[in-house]
């Protein structure tokens, strides 16, 4: 599983998903006004483009409102902030009710569902292994932890050792040592935020990244739809699988070619499996997923990725999901797209 926000997010941008971004130049005549600006959060990078901004608009402007919606993003659901809202409730070992903003309940909530549709696989717990495994707030590690520190973290893990209550919103412990880390949501969430402040701003065109995560609206400077490319899942070069034309979504890629430590030539990525304690060691190099919101995209994006090929492809198309997995054969790649995600395809094409 990735990590979370300012700290998530950055295992998750070092990680797996570096989805290149590219504007369509097709078009006659020349571009739209557009304002692009980009900078670091969550131990990650972010890119905004809007084009056609309103007029009262100004680079700086929109620099500023988004590194505001940023810096709050990160109070409420960062790990490595020591301060942040998701911290304290990880600090506090009460076994009651504590109660929580209704933002981060939503992540939690979020994270929960899909944790119920995939029997765990998908776990907000994974925390205590995240951290062992060295890819979250603590020490960076280039050796595989024992089976003992992973069977004692393993205690530390399970989605149905957290309570929620939606009114008024509360989460509750059964053990006083759980840990969640919300890294596999936190980018999509980060993004959600920035386009609800876009969108009250009166912008109507924009993309949207953080790290793997975008949302689209609209078109760009050219009239033409936003152009998201999909990397090749390899390491040692940046290549693209293929190029979307998005408009009104949300993609987010998870993969395992990014955020990794390699001992006695064998690779451990970031991507943990609860289940296991241990990452993912399989065939398949990173799995994109297209919807609506990009804090479910992004951590569906996760899940199938853990899953694998076989069971994240069938559970994606029972749950009408559309994604697409890149899976390694040899020295060459196959994919596999869902229903959904071919009509994607089709309606591009």
């Amino acid at each position: 599983m990735r990590i979370f926000i300012q700290q998530s997010l950055r295992h998750r941008a070092l990680q797996f998903i570096s989805i290149a971004l590219l504007l369509l130049l097709a078009g006659c005549g020349r571009p739209d006004p557009m304002l692009d600006i980009a900078g670091s959060t969550m131990g990650t990078y972010y890119t905004v483009k809007v084009a056609r901004p309103p007029q009262n608009m100004t680079k700086q402007t929109l620099t500023a409102g988004v590194e505001t919606v940023l810096a709050r993003v990160i109070s409420e659901i960062s790990t490595y902030e020591k301060t942040s809202e998701l911290s304290q409730l990880n600090q506090n070992s009460s076994t009651e009710w504590i109660p929580v903003s209704a933002n981060l309940y939503q992540v939690i909530a979020e994270g929960q569902r899909i944790a119920a549709l995939t029997d765990g696989t998908f776990d907000i717990t994974i925390g205590p292994l995240v951290n062992l495994w060295g890819f979250g707030p603590e020490r960076r590690r280039d050796t595989p932890p024992s089976a003992e520190e992973i069977q004692t973290a393993q205690a530390r893990v399970g989605w149905q050792k957290l309570e929620l209550q939606a009114q008024p919103t509360a989460v509750r412990k059964a053990q006083p040592n759980l840990y969640i880390d919300l890294s596999a949501l936190g980018e999509g969430y980060g993004v959600d935020q920035l386009t609800a402040w876009l969108d009250a701003q009166g912008v109507n065109d924009y993309m949207v990244a953080i790290a793997g995560a975008i949302r689209t609206k609209g078109n760009n400077a050219k009239q033409q739809p936003w152009a998201i490319a999909i990397e090749q899942p390899v390491a040692e070069h940046r290549a693209v699988n293929r190029i979307l034309s998005l408009t009104d979504r949300a993609i987010s890629t998870s993969g395992d070619y990014r955020n990794f430590f390699e001992r006695d030539g064998k690779r451990y990525s970031h991507e943990i499996n609860p289940i296991t304690g241990a990452p993912v060691n399989r065939n398949l190099g990173s799995v994109t997923v297209i919807g609506e919101s990009g804090m479910v995209v992004d951590g569906w994006a996760t899940a199938l990725m853990v899953l694998g090929e076989e069971r994240g492809s069938a559970l994606a198309e029972a749950q009408k999901l559309a994604a697409y997995f890149i899976v390694r054969d040899g020295e060459n790649f196959r994919t596999i797209a869902t229903p959904a995600f071919q009509k994607i395809l089709n309606t591009d094409n």
